[in-house]
C-alpha cells in the first residue's frame, strides 16, 4: 500500500507516546498512515516481545493506522549499520511515504538517538538508485522528529485536540508498559520503570497542554525539522485561541 505518512519508533509505544495524536489526526483526515517499530522491545524491563507486538497491533488500530510493520534492529543496543539501513530502505520503497515522523535526535534512551540517525540516513539513501533493495528509489519529502523524554525547541506544533481520545486509547493498549489511570494501585507486581509510573503518564498530558497553549489550542504535539518549513499560505499557520 502506498502511504502518505510513516511514523517510525525504536520500540512499541514510542510512536504512540510521541506523535500518536498526529497519526490519528492524519488518519482522520483520510491520509494513509503506517507505523513501523524498529524492534519488538525484546530487552525491555516489562512485558515480552509477543505481548508488546499484540499491544502494538491494538494501538495501531486505535489510531487508525493503515499499516503496521516491525524490523529487527536490536533493542537495548539498537544497530544502525548498513544491514539495518537496507532493511529500512526496503520499507520506505515499499510504502513510499511523503512524510516520515521519526525519533528525536538526542534522548535519555540511547536507542532513540541511534534510531534517529538510522531513520535520517535511510530516508536519504532510499533516494539513491544504486543503494539498497526494494524497488525504485524513493526519498520522502520531509522527515520530522517527535519529542520523547528530552525536550527540544520545536519547529512546529500540531493541534491534536480533536483526536486526543484516540491517542489515549492507543496508550491504553500498552498495559505492560504504561501506567493506566483508574487502576487500583501502581504496584502491579512487575519491575518499576519510569514509563510505567503515574508521574510519567500525567506528564504526557501536561506536555501536550503546554505545547497546545503555545499555539492557542487545548492539546498539541511538537515536531522538529532539520530543514526550514515550506509554507505556501501564511494564514494556514496563524495560531488560534485567545490572543
Amino acid at each position: 500500500m502506498k502511504l502518505d505518512a510513516l511514523a517510525i519508533g525504536a520500540h512499541p509505544d514510542d510512536v504512540e507516546l510521541g506523535c500518536g495524536g498526529i497519526v490519528a489526526l492524519l488518519a482522520s483526515q483520510g491520509k494513509k498512515v503506517g507505523i513501523l517499530h524498529l524492534t519488538r522491545g525484546e530487552r525491555g524491563t516489562r512485558g515480552t516481545p509477543e505481548e508488546r507486538q499484540r499491544e502494538a497491533e491494538r494501538a495501531a488500530e486505535a489510531l487508525g493506522a493503515a499499516e503496521l510493520a516491525f524490523l529487527d534492529c536490536g533493542d537495548g543496543a539498537l544497530r544502525h549499520g548498513e544491514a539495518e539501513e537496507d532493511a529500512l530502505i526496503e520499507v520506505l520503497r515499499r510504502f513510499r511515504p511523503e512524510l516520515v515522523l521519526g525519533p528525536t535526535p538526542s534522548d535519555r534512551h540511547p536507542d532513540h538517538g541511534r534510531s534517529h540517525r538510522l531513520v535520517a540516513d535511510a530516508c536519504f539513501y532510499a533516494g539513491l538508485t544504486n543503494r539498497g533493495p526494494g524497488g525504485p528509489p524513493h526519498r520522502p519529502a520531509a522527515v520530522f522528529s517527535y519529542m520523547q523524554h528530552d525536550t527540544f525547541e520545536p519547529s512546529l506544533v500540531v493541534d491534536v485536540t480533536a483526536v486526543w481520545e484516540k491517542k489515549i486509547a492507543s496508550l491504553a493498549a500498552y498495559g505492560s508498559q504504561i501506567f493506566q489511570p483508574g487502576t487500583s494501585k501502581e504496584d502491579d507486581g512487575q519491575p518499576k520503570t519510569k514509563v510505567a509510573s503515574r508521574e510519567f503518564r500525567l506528564a504526557v498530558e501536561g506536555r501536550a497542554r503546554h505545547f497546545g497553549l503555545l499555539i492557542g489550542a487545548e492539546l498539541g504535539e511538537p515536531l522538529w525539522s532539520r530543514l526550514p518549513l515550506a509554507v505556501g499560505d501564511l494564514f494556514t499557520v496563524l495560531p488560534g485561541g485567545l490572543r
